[in-house]
């Protein structure tokens, strides 16, 4: 477990650049003919210079869908970048900007909380920013993802959890080779900033009003349906 630890901070350090000398990573998104859609690009250390309007773009698309947290709040510039900073300082998440190809921004996407003994990790940061257009394109960053999670992070569980009333969410994910695997109850505090959601109760007999599903690809079926595409 130690080794893989190691080999996939050594990885996502490289993906991230946190030496300046790595180059750049883009991973070419195909659909399902194996034509090129796009690429993933991933968020860098220096995205503040490499993508100055990165923080501003993703604060907008979080405001536009905040289902992607149980938890409501106004993103601005200046959270994003905290909340940026923090995913380049782990050493077990990254996120990627996917690009269509002429250029178009249209959603991000990302690997978060790595269980290094089952080589397991986390879809993370699901969320599609541009509504217009690109039809398709989320599935194919997806595949492109999972494939290169598979094949250079050497992963063996792909997993991922939706709030259970995001139902058009949780049809994506079934349409895309994940099915449900569990439940994780989810707990309302109140704090000075506001409500907020978590997964400890607050008082002994506190009931969960929100539920997590937890989602587990069928990687078998998934390679049967995607795997002959190159990367």
């Amino acid at each position: 477990m130690r080794h893989y630890k190691k080999y996939v901070k050594k990885t996502l350090d490289a993906v991230k650049r946190i030496s300046p000398y790595e180059p750049f990573l883009y991973l070419p998104v195909y659909d399902r003919h194996g034509i090129i859609q796009g690429y993933l690009r991933p968020v860098t250390k220096e995205y503040r210079y490499a993508v100055p309007d990165c923080a501003a773009l993703f604060a907008g698309w979080r405001n536009e869908n905040p289902h992607m947290s149980p938890t409501q709040f106004e993103a601005t510039a200046g959270s994003t970048e905290k909340w940026l900073d923090g995913i380049i300082a782990r050493d077990d998440r990254v996120l990627f900007l996917i690009v269509a190809a002429d250029g178009a921004r249209v959603g991000h996407i990302g690997f978060s909380s790595f269980d290094y003994r089952r080589r397991s990790s986390e879809i993370d940061a699901v969320v599609r920013g541009l509504k217009i257009g690109y039809p398709g394109m989320m599935a194919f960053a997806l595949n492109t993802l999972i494939r290169w999670g598979l094949r250079k992070l050497k992963l063996r569980q792909v997993r991922l959890r939706v709030l259970s009333d995001n139902t058009r969410a949780i049809a994506f994910y079934r349409r895309n080779g994940f099915y449900p695997s569990g439940d994780i109850p989810l707990y309302r505090a109140f704090t000075a900033r506001g409500e907020s959601w978590s997964e400890s109760k607050t008082k002994r007999h506190q009931r969960a009003e929100k539920h997590y599903m937890q989602m587990k690809l069928d990687i078998k079926k998934w390679k049967r349906q995607n795997d002959t595409i190159p990367i």
